[in-house]
């Protein structure tokens, strides 16, 4: 499928067209862990789609796959999205080849953009090691790739910073490098520095709605994500709060926004680290999704278990903003669709 732009159009592709919030799709399996869940995952790009998202992410990278899987994952999503909502992909899978033949088959089903990781078995030498492995896989496709700085790279043996700013600056220099992904929580100083050196280059945001009140008037974010942005209201809701929020805070209405920020602050500043921090870190998310409205099913090991303590703290949170979460365990370990043609846990 052609993409909307070429890469010498990549930049101001984005600039038009990333605005909003970016929603996430977890791999969804079937009961017996052995298959992909294709019912499930549509049910969920559905879900962000009706939630207000302007585009989702493919979470090739958070659960065990097999390469075939993750190329047969961004299909289901791309399909089901395709003409209604854009499509991103992690990229960092194993090695450099693979992440170049899987962004490759990204781009002929439909997506659009990605967010950029790297391999599993790279460890780099240098910062110029680092960035030639990233022109190397920008230089190979033509999707918009949005850079993710974040210290859990390993990088901070070359930077205090975790991931050297002015490294970042010469990336954004690359033609398809759209944007970056930048947190507050990763230093004031990095975040200060990154918006004065490619501010006014490429996009920045966090993905944080705890950081907005800072990020959107200071920093002139348009968009934000990938995040878990459904489960700050029902299911059958039609007006998406959280949407909402990010919207008011673009145009200004900061006293406005302020208020719905501490009304929805019980999930970004506690339920949602728990489920982080406390429940099995991807299944956790993964459980918090379905209990406002998504389509649940275990991911396959390794993975920690949820305990009982967690799943009550994630519940709290979101009664606490007026969510009704689904009560029925059962649902969430086969997903809600095989749950409702006769599913149940092996006990």
């Amino acid at each position: 499928m052609a993409l909307e732009y070429t890469k010498s159009e990549a930049k101001e592709w984005a600039r038009k067209n990333y605005k909003g919030l970016d929603g996430t799709i977890p791999v969804s399996f079937t009961p017996d862990l052995s298959d992909l869940d294709e019912e499930g995952i549509r049910w969920d790009v559905q879900h962000n789609i009706r939630k207000g998202m302007f585009s989702v992410l493919c979470e090739t990278s958070m659960g065990v796959m097999s390469f075939e899987e993750r190329k047969r994952f961004m299909e289901i999503v791309c399909d089901e999205a395709k003409g209604k909502i854009l499509v991103s992909v992690t990229a960092g899978i194993d090695d450099v080849e693979q992440d170049i033949e899987l962004l490759k088959h990204f781009e002929k089903v439909g997506g659009t953009h990605t967010l950029f990781g790297y391999p599993g078995n790279f460890y780099a030498k240098s910062e110029e090691e680092i960035f030639q492995i990233t022109k190397k896989i920008c230089d190979s496709v033509n999707l918009c790739i949005d850079l993710w700085p974040k210290p859990l790279f390993d990088f901070g043996r070359f930077h205090p910073s975790g991931f050297n700013p002015k490294l970042v600056a010469r990336m954004a220099e690359i033609p398809n490098v759209v944007a970056a992904k930048v947190y507050i929580d990763d230093g004031y100083g990095k975040m200060a520095q990154l918006h004065h050196l490619i501010g006014d280059q490429i996009l920045q945001q966090s993905g944080e709605p705890e950081e907005w009140p800072i990020t959107i008037p200071k920093y002139h974010q348009q968009w934000a994500g990938p995040g878990k942005y459904v489960i700050y209201d029902n299911e059958d809701s039609d007006n998406p709060r959280i949407v909402e929020l990010f919207n008011m805070f673009i145009d200004g209405e900061f006293d406005k926004a302020m208020d719905l920020y501490w009304e929805l602050s019980p999930v970004h500043m506690h339920a949602m680290k728990t489920a982080l921090y406390q429940s099995g870190g991807l299944v956790g998310i993964k459980y918090m999704d379905w209990l406002a409205g998504g389509n649940g099913g275990m991911l396959r090991q390794p993975m920690n278990r949820m305990p009982q303590h967690a799943k009550d703290a994630m519940r709290a949170g979101l009664r606490a903003i007026g969510v009704t979460p689904r009560e029925n365990d059962d649902e969430f370990y086969v997903g809600r669709g095989n749950y409702a043609k006769g599913a149940r846990p092996r006990k």
